[in-house]
C-alpha cells in the first residue's frame, strides 16, 4: 500500500516513454525539395570557391565565428526559413530540420531559450554553498551531495553548450553528462538507504553504476549513437531512482520528507512537457525549453530537502553522543 504511489508513477513514466517514442516524426524539412534546392544554390554561389569563402568570413559576425558557424551552416540556416515560409504558404505547417524545430538565433545560439534556462538550472545548484554553511561536515551525506552538485553543474554546462551550438561532439557530451547525473542521483539514494558509515556497501553500488556509465558511453560513442536506446536506458534508471525515493519517503515520517516526494513526482509530471509537440512560440520557446524552465524551481526545493535532511542527521549524531 505504501509503495502504490511509486508503482503508479513508474507506470506513468513508462507510458510517457512509449508515447514519446511513438510521436517522433521524421525531419522532412531538411529533406524537402525546397530546402535541398535552396541549400545547393546557396553553397554553389557562396561556399564553392576560396574567394567566396573569404568574402563570407569577412562579413561573418564575431559571435558566429566563435560558435564555429561555417558557410554551409549559414546556407542551411537561411534555407531553413525559406522552407518554413514555403510550407506555411502551402498550409502544410512547420517542419522539423535535422530533428529540431526552427529557432531564431541569438548571438549565434541555436536555441536561446534553452540556453538561458540551462544556465539558470546550473546556477541554482550553487545552493550547495548554503548546504555547506548550514550542515556539519560530519554528517554522512555531506560529501556525497557536494559531488552530485558538481556533476549537476557540469551537466547543465554541457546542456548550455549543446543548445548554443549543436554538433556531434556537444550532443554526445550533453547526453553523457545527463546520464552521469541520473546515475549520481541513484547513487545518492543508495548512500542514503545503506548509509556511509560502512563505505564498502555504497562503494559497491558506486562501482556497479560506474560500470553502467562506462558501458553506456562506450556503446554510444564507439558502436552506435542510438537515440532510442539512450532514452530507454535513461528513463529506466530514472524510474528506478524515482520509485526508490518515493518508497524511502513512505517509510520516513520526518515533516520535511514531503519536499523530496514533491520534487520526484513533479519531475515525473513535468515530463509531459516533452510531449508538447508544437512549433516554437515566437520561434524561441518550444516544449523542451519550457521543460528546462520548469525544473529549476524544483531544484530549489530539492536543496531545501537535503539541507533539512542534513540537519536531521546532524541531530541524530548529537543524540547518540548524549
Amino acid at each position: 500500500m505504501k509503495s502504490s504511489i511509486a508503482v503508479n508513477s513508474l507506470i506513468t513514466t513508462v507510458c510517457i516513454l512509449l508515447v514519446m517514442m511513438s510521436v517522433t516524426e521524421a525531419s522532412y524539412g531538411d529533406r524537402s525539395y525546397v530546402f535541398q534546392r535552396c541549400a545547393y544554390t546557396c553553397e554553389y554561389h557562396n561556399c564553392s570557391t576560396a574567394s567566396a569563402r573569404a568574402k563570407f568570413a569577412a562579413s561573418q559576425p564575431w559571435h558566429q565565428r566563435a560558435l564555429k558557424w561555417t558557410c554551409e551552416d549559414e546556407c542551411g540556416y537561411m534555407c531553413m526559413w525559406t522552407t518554413v515560409d514555403a510550407f506555411q504558404k502551402d498550409g502544410i505547417g512547420t517542419p522539423h530540420f535535422y530533428g529540431k524545430w526552427p529557432f531564431i538565433r541569438l548571438f549565434g545560439m541555436q536555441e536561446p531559450a534553452s540556453v538561458v534556462f540551462s544556465v539558470l538550472n546550473g546556477l541554482f545548484h550553487l545552493r550547495i554553498v548554503t548546504y555547506r554553511r548550514l550542515v556539519p561536515s560530519t554528517v554522512p551525506m555531506f560529501y556525497v551531495w557536494q559531488c552530485v552538485a558538481a556533476i549537476s553543474m557540469n551537466t547543465w554546462l554541457w546542456s548550455t553548450v549543446f543548445h548554443a551550438r549543436d554538433t556531434p561532439f556537444t550532443e554526445m557530451m550533453d547526453y553523457f553528462s545527463a546520464f552521469s547525473l541520473v546515475l549520481s542521483n541513484l547513487f545518492c539514494l543508495c548512500c542514503r538507504v545503506l548509509g556511509t558509515d560502512r563505505p564498502l556497501r555504497p562503494a559497491l553500488c558506486g562501482a556497479v553504476l560506474l560500470g553502467l556509465f562506462l558501458q553506456h558511453t562506450y556503446y554510444l560513442s564507439m558502436v552506435k549513437f542510438d537515440y532510442g536506446y539512450n532514452m530507454i536506458v535513461n528513463v529506466s534508471v530514472g524510474a528506478v531512482n524515482m520509485v526508490g525515493w518515493l518508497i524511502w519517503c513512505c517509510y520516513h515520517k520526518q515533516r520535511y520528507v514531503w519536499k523530496c516526494a514533491t520534487v520526484v513526482l513533479g519531475l515525473n509530471v513535468l515530463l509531459a512537457l516533452e510531449l508538447g509537440e508544437f512549433s516554437p512560440l515566437f520561434w524561441v520557446f518550444d516544449a523542451h525549453s519550457l521543460w528546462h524552465a520548469s525544473t529549476f524551481p524544483l531544484c530549489y526545493l530539492w536543496y531545501s530537502f537535503i539541507i533539512d535532511d542534513g540537519l536531521y542527521l546532524a541531530n541524530k549524531q548529537k543524540d547518540k553522543i548524549l
